[in-house]
């Protein structure tokens, strides 16, 4: 029949990507890519190899085609962070609930760990809102060194600038139309526009905080982050800490 030995015996072996391919579509979300996947589940198929990742990836047709950003070159930022809790970033954007109901959201976010300290919805947050927030978080995290924000009235309003003064935090206003000079928060608010805001619905102010609270504990303790080295920032800030605690017991 002419028919090789060898090609009537075997026996093909298992598929070893079976399970993979599976763990793929399961922690696929809107907006990841090849390198994040490979970051979510390195530990569990240890050891994986990226180029494995991004095989499947292209042959389940996964892949997303990328973003073009182009990149504002000028001199750098003044004030950078080099640690936990010296500059946070403030910013707000916009949704709508099934009901009708207008959301306005306010994110905090600590520059250096990338950690999301506030994620809060509310129908209106003006500046008396604002300073309750981040009271909250001042007496949780302590206060920050400098507050990086554009020069929107709620961020600008008298009271809130005598408070922050009173506190020993400094306020750093970017230059009008210029949202590149905040590029933290900017970076995070198109995250969770791509993978939640545009992939959730809310029925009402209720579910909107109860979600937005998931995706948080989501964001800082699960998702993992390419700018820290594909750690998340809970462990990114851990890891920070502890290297500064030994720092300073051997100085």
């Amino acid at each position: 029949m002419a028919i090789s030995g060898s090609s009537l015996r075997y026996h093909p072996s298992p598929d070893r990507n079976g399970p993979l391919r599976i763990r793929l579509h399961e922690v696929l979300r809107p907006g990841m890519g090849y390198r994040g996947a490979w970051a979510t589940l390195r530990s569990e198929f240890a050891p994986l190899n990226p180029k494995r990742v991004h095989r499947l990836w292209k042959e389940q047709r996964l892949n997303v085609r990328p973003k073009v950003h182009k990149r504002r070159k000028g001199m750098p930022l003044p004030d950078r962070p080099t640690a936990p809790g010296q500059v946070w970033c403030l910013d707000f954007f916009h949704d709508a609930c099934l009901n009708g109901t207008k959301l306005k959201i306010l994110a905090v976010i600590d520059e250096f760990t990338r950690e999301c300290l506030a994620l809060e919805a509310h129908t209106s947050i003006k500046a008396p809102k604002v300073r309750s927030i981040l009271s909250s978080l001042f007496a949780s995290r302590g206060e920050p060194t400098y507050l990086r924000s554009d020069n929107g009235p709620e961020f600008v309003a008298h009271s809130l600038t005598v408070w922050l003064a009173m506190s020993g935090t400094q306020s750093r206003f970017i230059k009008p139309g210029s949202p590149w000079q905040n590029g933290i928060v900017e970076s995070f608010n198109g995250k969770l526009r791509t993978e939640f805001l545009n992939a959730e619905l809310f029925h009402n102010l209720a579910d909107a905080q109860i979600k937005l609270r998931l995706f948080q504990h989501f964001y800082n303790e699960v998702r993992p982050h390419s700018s820290l080295g594909y750690l998340t920032p809970t462990t990114y800030r851990n890891i920070t800490q502890k290297s500064k605690t030994k720092e300073e017991l051997y100085s």
